[in-house]
């Protein structure tokens, strides 16, 4: 005598169907565009970080070449021309200036607003922190010599 086995209705199936593994992959897909998303993010906050960084280092720069060729009784020129160019060429749409300025914090790459009042030297950065062609970053270093 054979006994039969009883099998279970037909269409039952053991395992993720196929809505369960496309609802898994849209999942995942978000998580890796957002992973995305913040790895980006993380990029351009540390190019700004350096750009920042140049300025700060490019002003501390010039305000020893300022105290140093002052103090000498020399003028400082040349010195400030070929800083500039330095400027220029290590940050995105650089420009720089100095000069005696009472309101150093004022003025753009364009016009700087140097107005020759007062004691301090004022020693202007300026550069394209977003990429979008105008230099809009500012640090300003001022100096008593």
């Amino acid at each position: 005598m054979e006994s039969s086995r009883e099998k279970g209705p037909i269409g039952t199936c053991a395992g993720a169907t196929l809505i369960e593994v496309l609802v898994t992959l849209s999942i995942l897909s978000i998580g890796l565009a957002g992973l995305s998303a913040t790895q980006l993010k993380t990029l351009d906050y540390l190019r700004s970080v350096a750009n920042q960084s140049r300025a700060v280092s490019g002003a501390a720069d010039m305000a020893e070449q300022l105290r140093a060729l002052i103090g000498e009784g020399r003028s400082p020129d040349a010195a400030i021309t070929r800083w500039r160019t330095e400027i220029g060429a290590s940050l995105p749409a650089g420009a720089a200036a100095v000069c005696i300025d009472g309101t150093p914090r004022d003025g753009s790459a364009d016009a700087p607003s140097c107005d020759g009042a007062g004691l301090d030297w004022a020693i202007k950065i300026w550069w394209d922190d977003d990429r979008d062609g105008e230099p809009e970053s500012m640090q300003v270093n001022t100096l008593r010599p």
